[in-house]
This record gives C-alpha cells, structure tokens and sequence, in this order.
C-alpha cells in the first residue's frame, strides 16, 4: 500500500495507472478506454477487502485513510468525489444495483480522442463550466459532497431495508405549461441544458428540449407560450457541483427563480438570473445547516426544491400553475435527507401556528382531544 506521505497524486493519471496495473479484482480494462469498477454497497454482508480495496488505496494516498481510518463509506465517497470534479471520465454505465455483480463503466476521455465521444462537449473559454484535464481535486469540495453523500451511505428507512445509494447528481426535473406537465424525468448529470431551438453543436451536458405546444387547448396559452418557446435558443444550463446547484442563462429569454413556493412567499421581490452570468441557484452547505436545525426543531422545514421560470417574473403574487411555462428540479439526495429527518421527528408545525377549529359537543370531549389522561 502506497504512503501518503509522499504527496497526494493528481487523481486522473493515478486511476488509470490503477486500472492498467491488475492489481485490483474486478477493476480493469473492458475495450479501448472502457474499464469498470466494483461497485458493491456497503450494506451487503458480502461486502470483502477487495471490494473495498481501490477506494481505501485513494483514501490512503491522498491522506483522508488518518482521517477515517475504518470508514468503507468514506473511502467509497471520497474516491467519488475525486471521480466526480474530472472531466476526463464520462460514466457509460451503472450496474450499482445489479444484485450478482454490482460495478460501473467508465470511459477515458483522452485529449486525443475527445472528437470520438458522442456526448463530446464543444469548447467555450466564455463559459464558466469548463475544467481543465485532470485537475486536481478541491478538498474542500470533496469534503462538502462526502457531508451530504456519507449521510445517504448510511441512512436506513428502517433496520430492516436500507435506502438506495443516491448521487449528488440524481436530479427530479419538470416542465409545466400553466396546469399541464408537458415533461417529468429522473436523470443522473452535472450539467443539464434547456432549449428549445439551436445548432446540436452548441449544446453540452444532458439536453433537455422544451415541448412544444401540441396538446394544449386553450388557444391564447398556445399564442403566448409560443412567442417564449420562439425566443429560447441555448436557454440555460444547470449545473451541479460540491458546491450546489448554478445556472447559467445564455438567451434574451429572462428566467426568474425561487426555492420556496411561489403561493407560500409575501412581499418577495422577483429573483431574475442575469444572462451570461454563473449564479448559484441552491447551496449544499446553506441546505445541510438549515436540515439540521429542521432536525433539532430550531427552524422550519429548509428549502431545495428550484422553481424556474421562462418569460414571467417569479414570484409576482400568481400561483405557479398560471405561469406559462416553469420548471421544477428536485435534487433527490436533498429529498431523502429530508424526509429521513420527517421519520426521525422533524416537523414544520409549531403549537402557535395552529388553531384549531373544532367544535365539542362537552369540556370532556375537549379535554380528550388535547390528550389529556384521567
């Protein structure tokens, strides 16, 4: 086992030195740039030393083993992270789940043969998205996603079943227009472009088209949605990060957003993103120090759902089904953690918030409503 003490190597070239080097059951090399890595969850009691031993290699060299010296699910999340803030590793497949054989396919992306990726990303030194090859990992990013990831790695519904293994990147996203869900997906991506209308070529990450009109009824939702849909090209990009979750607007077309619920907010000024410009949309760190407080019932339920509007202010006083065209982006591993804390006791309800309107038809009724005991 190497030593960390002679210096944390850049993660890119070190994995693949890795993989080629044999020493590892079940990591290797399955076609040109192709190779898998064991994937088995750490809840199954057949979980050995070398399921585990490429993840507590990199925990050992890049010096997190003195921090957690026997922690699976933080080696597991550690090497995750690095994987994760490379562009040079594009994952093809995912048998995470797979009961008999549990693993994932990655592909090399080398400078080379960048053009013979499908998905290859066109490059734009405007935009703030792109990294460079085989940059070397933040720290204090990884140690921002292992806060959120370590928490699913070992949260249980119940003793019997544990959760399934989430992603930072599992996203739940939903297209409106005014009533009417027009498109709804789970998808597992660190950037997601919404457009309606633009060259293939100038499109990266996951694209995601906006619908068109087809199904709708009402004639002047149909003439004013599609005067939107016509000024939305590249649209906008979502990404998602250690940090949080970022647009990017890249059209004349405002979009405006909100975290909370636009029926739930008063006297809120209209959030609009500025084009051109990375904002960040949702904070990881603000989210993780909201749920616990939620936990220990110092504040309300946090917000992480992200509330997107095309072409109309937001909020503005309107309930969202009579906007013309919104979207809606769910990161999941923020709704599990959410509704861990529910079953664990967490409540948005408080005593002074509720009055309760009842009628009794006697003191004793009453008095046994409140749950007193005689």
């Amino acid at each position: 086992m190497q030593s960390s003490t002679i210096g944390k190597p850049q993660f890119g070239p070190w994995l693949i030195q890795q993989v080629e080097s044999g020493r590892y059951e079940g990591l290797c090399m399955i076609g040109n740039d192709i190779f898998r890595v064991p994937w088995k969850h750490n809840s199954r009691r057949d979980l050995g030393d070398e399921d585990v031993k490429i993840f507590k290699e990199w925990a050992v060299v890049s010096g997190k083993i003195n921090e957690h010296p026997n922690d699976k699910a933080k080696w597991k999340t550690n090497f995750r992270c690095a994987l994760r803030s490379l562009k040079n590793f594009e994952m093809l497949e995912d048998h995470s789940k797979d009961q008999d054989d549990q693993h994932k396919v990655f592909r090399i992306i080398r400078p080379q043969n960048h053009q013979e990726i499908p998905r290859a990303e066109p490059v734009h030194p405007q935009l703030p998205f792109i990294n460079e090859v085989y940059s070397a990992s933040n720290d204090m990013s990884e140690d921002m996603e292992q806060e959120l990831l370590s928490q699913v790695e070992t949260m249980h519904l119940n003793q019997q079943h544990a959760v399934h293994q989430l992603d930072l990147y599992d996203l739940e996203i939903s297209i409106n227009y005014r009533k009417t869900e027009v498109l709804k997906t789970r998808l597992c991506s660190s950037l997601v472009q919404f457009y309606y209308q633009c060259d293939p070529s100038e499109l990266r990450g996951e694209p995601i088209r906006f619908p068109s009109t087809e199904g709708l009824i009402d004639h002047k939702q149909i003439q004013f949605t599609k005067r939107i849909l016509d000024s939305i090209q590249r649209g906008l990009q979502l990404e998602v990060n250690q940090y949080g979750i970022y647009g990017f607007r890249q059209d004349n077309c405002k979009v405006f957003v909100s975290t909370s619920d636009p029926s739930e907010i008063q006297n809120s000024e209209p959030r609009k993103l500025h084009q051109n410009s990375k904002e960040q949309l949702l904070s990881f760190d603000k989210y993780i120090r909201d749920l616990k407080d939620f936990q220990e019932n110092r504040q309300g339920s946090p917000d992480y759902t992200i509330y997107l509007c095309f072409g109309e202010k937001l909020p503005d006083g309107k309930p969202l089904e009579k906007k013309l065209i919104t979207v809606k982006v769910v990161p999941l591993i923020c709704r599990e953690l959410h509704e861990r804390a529910q079953m664990e006791g967490a409540s948005s309800l408080r005593n002074d918030s509720i009055s309760l309107q009842i009628s009794h038809n006697s003191l004793y009724d009453l008095i046994n409503s409140l749950g007193f005991q005689f």
